[in-house]
């Protein structure tokens, strides 16, 4: 099996879930970069986090404790 094998299929469904997504956005973020970064950076990022409270959830605790406080500084 080749790599794009497994990519191609992926690069298609991200915009297709990332248009399922743009139904609960705010206004002025349905448009098409909006589109592109819940695509392309949102739904990934969302996996990512998932699969890190899997496999690694002290890491994960560890970064959202310094995002808390990196939030209550604003």
């Amino acid at each position: 099996m080749d790599t794009l094998d497994h990519i191609g299929p992926v690069l298609i469904a991200l915009p297709l879930f990332g248009l399922l997504a743009m139904i609960g956005v705010p206004k002025e973020w349905q448009n098409v970069q909006g589109w592109l970064i819940i695509s392309f950076l949102g739904i990934p990022g969302f996996l990512v986090v998932i699969a890190l409270m899997v496999n690694m959830p002290v890491l994960l605790f560890g970064t959202l404790f310094f995002l808390g406080i990196f939030a209550a500084r604003k």
